[in-house]
């Protein structure tokens, strides 16, 4: 009997270190393709169609392991400061998996080229709630925080008076500055919230460290995601506003995609929910707000991107006050996604 519990415990102690050595590893294998690609990507660029492919796979395994770190870094964070997950999801992880969106819409913006601009956040925005919200749903049944149906009525009214704000075709210095002020007011609305439920404790003191490593993580792995898929997108010849919406958009939504899935998986619901409808009011605020501020961005809003853009901001607060979230929700979700792709590129 002792020589068993012997040896149990010897076979607990080996499966646990094998567990951390597998980690170290994971680790290590993130920090070396971390430094290649980034090396890479800032000597030689994206110069052939081997290395965007390179870029497209590198850059996946990035966000992947990132993503991670980032969501065990806001969980703790969310426990020491007493806010609900669903916040620290609306918050610090949405304007970390929002990096890559900011860096190609602002730098886009700045190159006159206005339709990546927008079209990548609009793009986004549909890509969050169609795609990524869609795929947690089937990973997990998503039990959404109590803050998740106010915030995403909060999400449908900013992208009704985004449109507005370009009625006339454009969106001006001052209509950036003056969305900038809303996410600003809108953090500010938040500051009362509460933590909804005791949660554990994941990294403890490290939790900002990792937080920090997700968030690099998640930028640099979505920039050469972005950069790899839109250089192969040009070599099939795609135009412009196809590419921003699709191509682009998908890429930048990659940090969203799968830090919404990990939290899933995790069961850290409110990160999952939080996370997608907080990106969508960083994509719309603080993206395409500072975008237009460096330079104006005329919007066409007869194209079929806006089309879906206000319907997946109209049936998201349904969907959610209902409780219809379920798989077969999700699936009906990735057919829509599916559906928009198919317009984006036959009819624009």
């Amino acid at each position: 009997m002792v020589t068993d519990n012997i040896i149990s415990f010897y076979i607990e102690v080996v499966l646990s270190i094998s567990e951390e050595l597998k980690m170290k590893i994971v680790e290590i294998i993130y920090i070396l393709i971390f430094l290649m690609a980034s090396i890479i990507y800032f000597t030689v660029g994206v110069s052939s169609f081997a290395i965007s492919i390179f870029f497209l796979v590198a850059g996946s395994f990035i966000l992947v392991k990132g993503s991670d770190f980032f969501v065990d870094g806001a969980v703790n964070i969310s426990t020491k400061i007493g806010v609900s997950e669903h916040t620290i999801g609306l918050t610090i992880v949405a304007l970390g998996t929002s990096l890559p969106e900011l860096a190609i819409s602002v730098l886009a913006s700045y190159h006159n080229h206005t339709e990546t601009a927008w079209g990548n956040v609009i793009g986004s925005n549909v890509t969050n709630l169609l795609l990524i919200l869609g795929f947690a749903m089937i990973v997990m049944h998503i039990k959404p925080s109590r803050f998740a149906i106010k915030d995403s009525i909060s999400m449908l009214l900013i992208s009704f008076f985004t449109i507005f704000l370009a009625i006339d075709g454009a969106l001006q210095f001052y209509d950036g500055f003056l969305l900038i002020f809303l996410y600003v007011t809108f953090i500010y609305m938040l500051k009362n919230r509460k933590a909804e439920k005791k949660m554990e404790k994941t990294h403890g003191k490290n939790a900002s460290l990792f937080l920090l490593i997700g968030v690099v993580g998640v930028g640099i792995g979505g920039e050469t995601v972005v950069n790899g898929a839109v250089n192969i997108a040009k070599y099939l010849g795609v135009k412009e506003i196809a590419i921003a919406a699709s191509m682009v958009a998908l890429g930048t939504s990659l940090p969203e995609l799968i830090t919404s899935i990990v939290a899933a998986i995790k069961k850290h619901h409110g990160i999952a929910v939080g996370n997608v409808i907080g990106s969508n009011l960083v994509n719309l605020c603080m993206v395409l707000g500072l975008s237009a501020v460096v330079r104006g961005i005329p919007i066409n809003l007869h194209s079929i991107v806006i089309i879906f853009f206000l319907l997946t901001a109209l049936i998201t607060p349904v969907i959610l006050k209902k409780k219809w979230i379920s798989r077969v929700t999700g699936i009906t979700f990735l057919i829509l996604y599916v559906l928009f792709l198919l317009c984006i590129y036959m009819i624009g």
